[in-house]
């Protein structure tokens, strides 16, 4: 008996059996279906060694797998070289055999990109995969979207433009989605809907895509999306995660980090300094000096009430 599979509270009577399991590398053999999940047949990597063990990738497992990253398994796509998370357990067909409780990304990946290419290769046939990068960078930075994810955690850019709109830099829209859960491209549909409904009867620059933590953010490579999300008249900027998706490639800047997408929205503000005249700006301020001071009230009761700190307006029209 390991750390891996002793029983919580071993001491107390009648405990339950904790099943943390046991990261294991092996060779998947063979993979075929077994009632509404796999069976799978592992092997020693090394072939010199004996052994054989049967594990099971359960129904319900299975269908958790294919929701979070958008692959429906076939069980071809599980031969080859594999990490596993297991736990032994008795079967009563099988004997002893293993219980598949976690799986390694890595058994997704090539079934992500052969979709991907397939989606690609049908946007660059109909001109949009590079048509938002070649869009000019935005000449002013005044209202942008963000769509970002649906969690209550802190993210840098949520929380730089947030501080923006506070001093009045930016007029934003903020517009949460719940990213890798069912539905979430749907969600990001609507978003996107209501990204074109602000640019068509107001005014917009920029949006912004955060998608946050997580692995797959496989909606982000919904072909359907990125058809809608390549003719939107407005560029579109987004941080990259840690699996590719089509949006690296269809939106006008997909940055690597936070701060480098920051830096490129920094930039923009940068510019607006230099083409508004800025420098005169200032010279005109330094030369008229100072707006008059208010007469001050003549008693306490005439002086206005202090409301509390309030945002500062947008600085612009």
């Amino acid at each position: 008996m390991t750390d891996h599979d002793a029983p919580s509270g071993a001491n107390e009577p009648g405990c339950a059996l904790t099943p943390t399991g046991l990261w294991v590398r092996a060779q998947v053999r063979q993979s075929r279906r077994h009632r509404d999940g796999l069976l799978l047949a592992l092997e020693p990597l090394d072939p010199h060694r004996p052994g054989r063990l049967s594990a099971v990738l359960s129904g319900p497992f299975l269908r958790q797998i294919e929701a979070a990253s958008g692959v429906l398994l076939d069980p071809d796509h599980l031969v080859g070289e594999h990490t596993l998370l297991l736990t032994l357990v008795v079967d009563p067909l099988l004997g002893l055999t293993g219980q598949v409780l976690g799986l390694e990304r890595g058994a997704f990946l090539q079934a992500w990109r052969e979709q991907d290419r397939i989606a690609q290769a049908a946007l660059e046939a109909d001109g949009l995969w590079d048509r938002q990068r070649g869009f000019p960078v935005p000449q002013k930075l005044r209202r942008v979207v963000l769509i970002e994810p649906d969690d209550a955690a802190p993210h840098p850019i949520g929380a730089t433009l947030a501080r923006w709109y506070e001093q009045g830099l930016i007029e934003l829209i903020r517009l949460p989605v719940a990213y890798e859960e069912p539905g979430s491209v749907a969600a990001l549909h609507e978003a996107f809907a209501a990204v074109y409904d602000q640019w068509d009867w107001g005014t917009l620059d920029a949006v912004v895509v955060e998608p946050g933590l997580g692995f797959a953010h496989r909606a982000l490579s919904d072909e359907g999306l990125m058809r809608r999300i390549a003719v939107l008249p407005v560029p579109v900027l987004f941080r990259r995660v840690s699996a590719p998706t089509l949006l690296d490639g269809v939106a006008f800047r997909a940055c690597d980090t936070a701060e480098a997408l920051l830096a490129d929205l920094t930039e923009i503000l940068r510019g607006e300094l230099r083409t508004g005249g800025y420098v005169r700006l200032a010279a005109i301020a330094r030369a008229l000096g100072p707006y008059p001071v208010a007469t001050a009230p003549a008693s306490a009761s005439e002086a206005p009430t202090d409301p509390g700190p309030t945002r500062q307006g947008p600085l612009f029209d």
